[in-house]
């Protein structure tokens, strides 16, 4: 394929019960920093047909080439689709493409706080019971700064074994 070429993947029609709403998705980006991924809105454009179209959010490669967790807020009343659309960077680097996984819409707001821990496999074997982990500190809706601990195997009270 050449530079900007696109590709557009559309969900069906949707009629929204609450106003608020999060598209939650896993998305990987294997080629350069100029491959995107555009989160995209279509909404009933007030004559009954779904055509007006709104920029929800950018993603742009990164160099990381891992499964990463994407939460998009997001508002709408009446009947609308979302879409993803790929756009190709640079066609000598970018070979492999977008991959997205997961997709979930929710009638709710966003998580405004998600740990994500990169390969739990190699933390779960290289850990013994009683050995914890910390969280970035993460904040609440009202402000309180917060942390996490993460024991793999139990805190050394526990009664429970393997």
């Amino acid at each position: 394929g050449h530079a900007a070429e696109s590709a557009l993947l559309e969900s069906r029609i949707l009629y929204p019960r609450r106003k608020e709403k999060c598209l939650q998705f896993f998305y990987r980006l294997n080629g350069t920093p100029q491959d995107k991924l555009v989160v995209w809105i279509k909404k009933d454009d007030g004559t009954g047909n779904v055509r007006r179209m709104e920029k929800l959010h950018t993603i742009t490669g990164d160099g990381e080439h891992h499964w990463k967790l994407a939460n998009i807020p997001f508002s709408v009343q009446n009947k609308f689709r979302y879409g993803f659309q790929g756009v190709r960077g640079d066609p000598a680097k970018s070979a492999v493409g977008i991959a997205i996984d997961d997709t979930s819409l929710t009638e709710a707001n966003c998580p405004t706080n998600v740990w994500h821990i990169r390969n739990f496999t190699s933390l779960f074997n290289s850990t013994s019971k009683g050995d914890f982990i910390i969280s970035p500190v993460c904040y609440s809706s009202e402000g309180y700064a917060f942390a996490l601990q993460l024991y793999p195997h139990g805190r050394n009270s526990s009664p429970y074994m393997n």
